[in-house]
């Protein structure tokens, strides 16, 4: 029998995912990117034994809100009520048991408010007049989800903020036209910004001492970035879509907290909200992101924590690790709920079912390159390495072994393969090197060799069922993160009850009751 995985000492672990902009509900390119992969890592460190907190909120004050409302007709308070529920029932179908998903609150408005005035009171940001795209009709300055044109870096279309071809920051003023004819003028405008150049030192020293390592396309922003003038951020704007400060004085044009540096800051208070409940602090933080957020969450947010400890906010400084994905395509084409290029989460996953969506999911995420999403291929993929694999060894074992148990040490061909499957779910696990991709194939390759040798498996060799049984078993555990619907279905099929989070130290300890029938 494989040995017992010990775990060390556990560790207080923070994970979150992008905040969703309540414009619509989820997709299958958030599902299969940041939301997935978050649910994934929070279960994979529970079965770890670390204290998790899971927890994350919708994107209210962002730009794009507004833009949809104005677009569907409806006002900005309907559509993120209506994002809201239809978010938190995707989550549920997709059985992503976040601890915490809300919207912001007055609560978080005064914290965000309060955050970003006390490093403005210690001159942590510089007011600066740039020149911003202006609507004389309305009498408003422009700026993110309002204002398209052209990268200036790669050519590809952008909106104002991150270009999502090349993750590299541009101002709404700087985007090149896509169609002059139409294209707003600029004027200039008084707002606040964080001018990352003046804190290059404070960045690159960190990096330099960082020993976390970066996904390769996180790896190239940070890179690329590096090698010209830092750029101001904009923390301002002027409007009224967002947080108010006043810190021009009550007579000046209204300016609000820009929303994409406001995420960093919500980042701090909803694990905060969770822990305050009786549970200490984080040791370390995982934030699953698509690259499109990339240099945010390398530049702005990292300026941010540095800057809140140098002038005395209580913010800790855990290990943070940024885990990126790519694009999933559709036809091509970025999934994009304001471009309606989807595949909405809660149609697929109605259809498929929460094992079946989460396990093809997992096997093709865009974690580390752009993926396509093809429904045929998904439905072969999961007819071949999911579905008929399990109805063999449901078939096969239920024929042939039911009512035996695990009473023997297993076999030397089964202890060596219990050994190697949960090395492999391990290293799909391991926050340095954490993959949905690498566990799903991991239980791919678990249910392809129990399916092709439940047939073989001798019945008078107590050895030899013991160790298939037991090979069953360890899923109840190693499968628990990524299809927690199999994990029960293995438990309940030796009769062991619901218990919680299985423990990976406990993997390979044999069940107390004996095999009766897998239900999939």
């Amino acid at each position: 029998m494989a040995e017992q995985t010990r775990s060390p000492a556990p560790r207080r672990v923070n994970v979150s995912f992008s905040p969703p902009t309540p414009n619509g509900d989820l997709h299958l390119g958030h599902l299969s990117g940041p939301v997935l992969a978050s649910d994934v890592c929070a279960r994979s460190q529970k079965i770890l034994g670390n204290d998790v907190v899971y927890a994350c909120s919708t994107d209210d004050n962002q730009t794009y809100v507004v833009t949809t409302a104005q677009r569907l007709g409806v006002t900005p308070e309907a559509l993120i009520q209506e994002a809201l529920d239809s978010v938190r029932t995707s989550l549920d179908l997709a059985g992503v048991e976040v601890d915490l998903f809300e919207r912001p609150d007055a609560h978080y408005t005064e914290f965000v408010r309060d955050f970003f005035t006390h490093l403005w009171k210690h001159g942590a940001f510089d007011r600066r007049e740039v020149d911003l795209p202006y609507d004389a009709e309305t009498g408003e300055y422009r700026a993110e989800a309002f204002v398209t044109g052209r990268c200036p870096t790669c050519l590809a279309h952008a909106r104002a903020g991150v270009c999502e071809a090349c993750g590299l920051y541009n101002l709404p003023g700087a985007l090149l036209p896509s169609d002059t004819a139409t294209a707003l003028p600029t004027r200039p405008v008084s707002i606040w910004v964080l001018d990352l150049e003046r804190y290059r030192s404070m960045l690159t020293n960190w990096y330099r001492s960082s020993d976390v390592e970066l996904r390769p396309d996180l790896h190239k922003v940070v890179t690329r970035t590096l090698e010209g003038r830092l750029p101001y951020i904009p923390i301002t704007y002027p409007g009224t879509w967002g947080i108010p400060v006043d810190w021009d004085g009550p007579d000046a044009p209204p300016q609000t907290v820009n929303a994409w540096p406001e995420i960093y800051v919500g980042h701090l208070y909803w694990p905060q909200r969770v822990r305050a409940r009786g549970r200490a602090g984080c040791d370390e933080f995982v934030q699953f992101i698509g690259i499109d957020n990339g240099f945010y969450n390398a530049f702005v947010y990292l300026a941010l924590k540095l800057l809140a400890v140098r002038h005395g906010l209580p913010v800790e400084l855990p290990v943070t690790r940024t885990l990126t994905n790519q694009y999933f395509l559709l036809e091509g084409r970025k999934f994009s709920t304001s471009k309606g290029d989807v595949v909405w989460a809660r149609e697929y996953l109605e259809k498929a079912g929460r094992d079946r969506a989460r396990f093809v999911l997992s096997l093709g995420s865009p974690e580390l390159q752009q993926s396509e999403f093809s429904e045929q291929v998904a439905v072969n993929t999961l007819r071949d390495r999911f579905d008929i694999p399990l109805a063999t060894i449901a078939d096969t074992l239920g024929e042939r072994l039911s009512g035996r148990s695990v009473d023997a040490p297993p076999s030397a061909w089964w202890a060596t393969a219990i050994e190697a499957s949960v090395r492999r779910f391990e290293a799909a696990y391991d926050l340095e090197g954490f993959s949905i991709r690498k566990a799903a194939e991991a239980l791919a390759l678990h249910l392809e060799a129990l399916a092709l040798r439940a047939g073989q498996v001798r019945a008078d060799d107590a050895s030899d069922v013991s160790g298939a049984l037991l090979f069953l078993w360890t899923l109840r555990t190693l499968a628990w993160p990524v299809t927690p619907d199999l994990a029960a279905a293995v438990g309940e099929a030796f009769g062991a009850g619901p218990v919680g989070v299985p423990l990976l130290r406990d993997a390979t300890v044999p069940p107390a009751g004996a095999f009766g029938a897998l239900v999939v």
